[in-house]
């Protein structure tokens, strides 16, 4: 008898201790906006520009799509 209680004062103080755990960050849900679409991360677009100088020669400059400014001057290039 002795042993029962010895071992049922073990197994709901183990219960008591997982159930004062903090829950991970992964089983947590996801949040929504007011409009209960998900917000996913995107990537900025980018594209190089292209033209040809007077010369004969090529240059490039890398231009944001996302943002629309130029994030680098003209640098030559071999095409």
């Amino acid at each position: 008898m002795k042993k029962r209680k010895r071992s049922m004062l073990f197994f709901l103080a183990t219960v008591l201790c997982l159930s004062m755990m903090a829950v991970p960050a992964a089983a947590m849900d996801i949040p929504e906006t007011s409009d209960n679409t998900i917000i996913t991360p995107q990537a900025e677009e980018t594209e190089w520009i292209y033209r040809k100088k007077a010369d004969g020669t090529y240059e490039k400059r890398l231009w944001s799509i996302t943002y629309g400014y130029w994030k680098t001057d003209w640098i030559d290039c071999v095409v």
